[in-house]
Formats: C-alpha cells, sequence, structure tokens
C-alpha cells in the first residue's frame, strides 16, 4: 500500500474542509502518522481571462512517489471531491 492511499482513506473519513487557513489541521493527521509529504493548492482557469468557473486542486506528494488529489470548486455543495491515491509511475 502506497503512502497516499493511507492519507486518502484518513482524509476521506476527516470531515470536508476547504483550505481557507494557512495551517491545515487535517494535515496534522497525517503528520502525527509520521507521513512525509510536500502539500499544495492550486486554481485552474483560464489564462488570461476571468474565470468566474476556476476551480482548486489540492495535492499531496509522498516520498514513495504517491500522491493524493482532491478538486475543489467554489460553487459545489461541500465545496470538494473525495480524496483520490495516485500510484507511482514504473
Amino acid at each position: 500500500m502506497f503512502d497516499a492511499e493511507i492519507a486518502a482513506t484518513l482524509l476521506n473519513r476527516w470531515a470536508a474542509q476547504a483550505p481557507t487557513e494557512e495551517c491545515h489541521p487535517y494535515l496534522g493527521l497525517l503528520r502525527e502518522g509520521n507521513l512525509h509529504f510536500i502539500h499544495e493548492v492550486d486554481c485552474v482557469g483560464t489564462r488570461g481571462i476571468r474565470d468566474t468557473g476556476a476551480c482548486c486542486t489540492e495535492s499531496l506528494f509522498f516520498g514513495d512517489g504517491s500522491r493524493a488529489l482532491r478538486v475543489g470548486a467554489p460553487d459545489s455543495e461541500t465545496g470538494w471531491t473525495r480524496w483520490s491515491a495516485l500510484q507511482p509511475l514504473q
């Protein structure tokens, strides 16, 4: 099992939270489990055009090469999809 699979399982059980704070409390859960990762949040939209439908992506990159990802949109019901685990490339 890859680190991203463990993280996605744990985070999907955690209450859905949008990354609106500088300190993401749900990431502390992963740090307590000694999972080492890099956290990134980016916006996705059309370059050069003010895009009111832009969405955000939140990614976790783990030392074993696996990744966890979720996508958010301002007008969605919960604000975010469930976390998905991506295995490293072989």
